[in-house]
């Protein structure tokens, strides 16, 4: 009977061990997992940086001060309804429709043709 009480006990500390081992290892990547988060952040700042200065208009061309300081300021026009409302109300004038009926789904600036 000691030798049956003894098997057992040395069963459940190894189930003890694995399962405690099985934790720390899962929390531990867990962690790692969190620490990448930081590196998501870096490369999502990177990618708006380049995407801002996609939209910067070069010095010297043209352009007066007002324009290159709203373009090189980075604001997003997208959701500027001033500006969506005074497109569309140009391209009803240009089509002769009302603007009630126009959708404005993006803004974007095109290069030079």
């Amino acid at each position: 009977m000691n030798q049956a009480l003894g098997s057992t006990l040395a069963e459940a500390a190894l189930n003890t061990l694995i399962g405690m081992g099985t934790v720390f290892i899962v929390l531990i990547i867990i962690s790692f997992i969190i620490w990448l988060f930081k590196f998501i952040g870096i490369a999502e700042r990177k990618a708006a940086e380049k995407k801002e200065e996609k939209w910067r208009r070069p010095e010297g061309n043209g352009g007066t001060e007002e324009g290159r300081g709203t373009m090189e300021s980075g604001k997003d026009l997208s959701d500027d309804r001033e500006l969506v409302a005074v497109i569309a109300a140009a391209i009803a004038a240009y089509e002769g429709t009302d603007p009630d009926g126009i959708i404005v789904r993006s803004v974007r600036k095109l290069g030079k043709r």
